[in-house]
């Protein structure tokens, strides 16, 4: 016979009632939140799986902001370069309409007004910021300006050859900027150039041009080597002061060419071009030849060849010319011997009537005292070596002018002229290629950018699918079955208020009933 006492139906009957209370409210916190697991305890095996499973959604989702972030970049990089490419375009109809015969003077500077407005245009693109206000050109210095003025006025690369990265998936990595050197310096030049700088040690005031090439084989035969001007006091010049043009390389050693420094005026030196202004003692300017020129010094050189070369097909003069009995002069292959008594209408008349093939399209003409020598394009050379006791002296000549004579000390015998139509015609046409060359450089970047578009597509539809998996495993883990969990909520809630009520009944029951 077992006792059962009154303690006992009383702990077993308030256990039973709170083991119930337990499950209907875990019911119901589940019913509230969703969630089937809402502690380990719930479920340890599931509540295992179901980290892991967050943790790879929130992986995939810091790659899905990544591509999101990438998108936009290389949207914003090429929406600019669309830009770019226009204002390129525009520059190139300048380009030609520039090289244009029948343009006036005033339609010179018209076009030269607007191609500075689209270098400005150029430039304020290249400095393009993101939403973060980091420049997207600049490599990895993105809060230094990618080109900005220097001292001369050109514009110059500021950032450094970074490219910066991003990535959106376990060991893929994508691409979202590319740097300005490679997009707008380091283009192929349509034929050996030259760029101009100001040295580190020299006044505000002074400035060097951008200067123009004037015989490319001579350039060609320079390079790679570049070179320092050097501005000295020279007591000895009219100006008071010379220029010094020595390797770059070896500034202390030899002077490979010296002239009177005359501020603006025109430098000639290995088929170059240039003019150096308000210079002082000790100035230093280099003169780098490339094979590459950047889009902006191509449009800043067009700029000068219009500001400053005539289209003109004058391409030099015979300032003095007194030749002995004797004497011969060679122009181009046809050679001329003189009597002695010949002055510039006689020499002008033999160029005229000559019926050498290498004279044809040369033309004599004795203005102001001075005999010019026409060409619409045909380079002319003089050699006077043979007028050993006469004299003859020159000006516009590409490099050195001819000054010979009985009293010259230093005589130069030989020089070649080239008019300037045919130089500013070299210009027009090394600017278009230059323009080509710079266009196929973005088109070539705007490409590899729709490759990196084309695998953000596809990297963020691989990550959306593996998100949509990942988060349904995990639902079916972690979530609620609604129905199945109010079906158990009504059930448990019919069953607690059952047991509630029988052990009302019960704990009211006593032996004294029954007395």
């Amino acid at each position: 016979m077992i006792r059962i006492s009154s303690q006992q139906i009383f702990t077993g009957g308030i256990n039973r009632l709170q083991d119930l209370n337990v499950n209907l409210n875990q019911t119901q916190e589940q019913v509230s939140t969703g969630k089937r697991v809402n502690r380990p305890s719930d479920d340890p095996v599931a509540a295992a799986r179901i980290l892991k499973l967050e943790q790879e959604v929130g992986r995939i989702e810091t790659y899905q902001r990544n591509v999101g972030l990438a998108e936009n970049r290389l949207q914003l990089e090429e929406s600019s370069l669309d830009s770019m490419v226009d204002i390129i375009q525009r520059v190139r109809e300048l380009t030609v309409q520039a090289g244009n015969g029948s343009l006036t003077a005033n339609d010179r500077q018209s076009i030269s007004a607007e191609l500075k407005q689209r270098l400005q245009e150029l430039a304020s693109q290249a400095n393009t910021q993101d939403s973060a206000g980091s420049y997207i050109f600049s490599g990895f210095q993105g809060e230094t300006p990618a080109f900005a003025k220097n001292i001369n006025g050109d514009w110059v690369y500021q950032g450094d050859e970074g490219q910066r990265k991003l990535e959106i998936d376990d060991g893929v990595n994508v691409a979202i900027s590319d740097h300005g050197k490679d997009l707008f310096v380091n283009v192929p030049a349509g034929g050996p150039t030259f760029f101009t700088e100001v040295g580190p040690n020299v006044g505000s005031g002074a400035r060097i041009s951008s200067g123009v090439v004037l015989d490319p084989e001579q350039v060609a035969g320079a390079s790679p080597t570049d070179y320092l001007v050097t501005i000295e006091q020279d007591a000895s010049q009219t100006s008071g002061f010379r220029y010094d043009i020595r390797d770059k390389n070896d500034p202390a050693g030899p002077v490979l060419e010296s002239g009177e420094y005359v501020s603006g005026g025109s430098i000639r030196y290995q088929g170059m071009q240039f003019e150096v202004s308000g210079a002082g003692d000790g100035d230093e300017f280099l003169i780098n030849t490339s094979e590459k020129q950047s889009i902006f010094r191509t449009i800043e050189k067009l700029i000068y060849g219009l500001d400053n070369l005539p289209k003109q097909p004058e391409a030099g003069a015979i300032t003095s010319f007194a030749p002995a009995v004797g004497d011969v002069l060679e122009i181009n292959q046809a050679v001329f011997t003189f009597d002695g008594s010949e002055d510039l209408a006689d020499l002008a008349a033999l160029i005229n009537d000559s019926d050498d093939e290498s004279l044809a399209g040369i033309e004599a003409r004795v203005e102001s005292g001075e005999l010019k020598l026409i060409s619409s394009g045909k380079e002319i050379s003089i050699d006077a070596t043979g007028m050993a006791a006469g004299e003859l002296q020159t000006s516009g000549a590409r490099f050195d002018n001819i000054n010979v004579g009985p009293l010259v000390a230093d005589p130069v015998a030989e020089a070649n002229f080239l008019s300037t139509q045919a130089t500013y015609d070299q210009l027009i046409g090394d600017s278009l290629a230059n323009l080509d060359n710079a266009q196929e450089s973005i088109l070539r970047t705007q490409t590899e950018i729709g490759g990196r578009m084309n695998q953000l597509e596809s990297t963020g539809k691989f990550l959306e699918n593996s998100s949509l998996y990942a988060k349904d495993l995990r639902s079916q883990l972690q979530d609620v079955d609604y129905a199945e969990a109010i079906s158990n909520l009504s059930f448990q809630s019919f069953v607690l208020q059952a047991a509630q009520q029988s052990f009302a009944q019960t704990s009211q029951l006593s032996l004294f009933d029954r007395l």
